[in-house]
């Protein structure tokens, strides 16, 4: 801890007895020097402003059980509803429905490879057991290549179709995100008369 000057005005009181003592100010009253992280959450003090943040739908202290109920039941019909325009939104891209072959197709390879390997194992002489071990370690690494293989094609060819599918249904007007399904739904009727 530093020391005050001695030619400091509070000193200069104190060593003249003026001033008996001094107090501290009390660590509660202190202010932090910066703002908050984003990490931290920050709680408003007053309760007008806990109602303002609830109203926004930031918050749900402060409300009653039926006001938070129709709060999480508001937010729940707002996300089924951009779920289901991204959804309307992949179904019309081409690209997005070939990839979902190739997915199913290479996920495919793989239970089919794994129940090649399960049958030879059943139902195959054990005569042959050098070269039977080999084919069936071979389709494993084929069955585990494939399996694997179609969820990193998942992940880096199709989820990120699927993550700009949400994110432009979420960037959509709720007006415009009614409309869209209204219309989906009039065609898939039309198309079932």
């Amino acid at each position: 801890m530093s020391t005050r000057n001695p030619m400091n005005k509070r000193s200069q009181a104190q060593q003249s007895g003026e001033a008996s003592g001094f107090t501290r100010k009390s660590v509660a009253s202190a202010k932090p020097a910066r703002s908050a992280a984003s990490s931290v959450r920050v709680v408003p003090a007053s309760s007008k402003e806990k109602r303002r943040q609830a109203q926004r739908g930031e918050s749900l202290v402060g409300l009653s059980k039926e006001e938070k109920r129709a709060r999480k039941k508001e937010q729940r019909l707002r996300e089924d509803r951009a779920y289901a325009v991204s959804n309307e939104l992949l179904r019309g891209e081409p690209e997005y429905k070939s990839r979902r072959r190739v997915f199913w197709a290479l996920l495919a390879v793989g239970i089919v490879a794994t129940l090649f390997v399960w049958a030879m194992m059943v139902f195959a002489p054990s005569e042959n057991a050098g070269t039977m071990q080999i084919a069936q370690i071979a389709g494993l690494v084929v069955a585990y290549a494939a399996i694997i293989g179609s969820f990193i094609y998942d992940i880096v060819r199709i989820r990120p179709l699927r993550n700009d599918a949400r994110s432009r249904a979420e960037g959509m007007s709720e007006s415009k995100q009614i409309a869209l399904l209204e219309q989906v739904a009039a065609e898939r009727a039309s198309k079932k008369k």
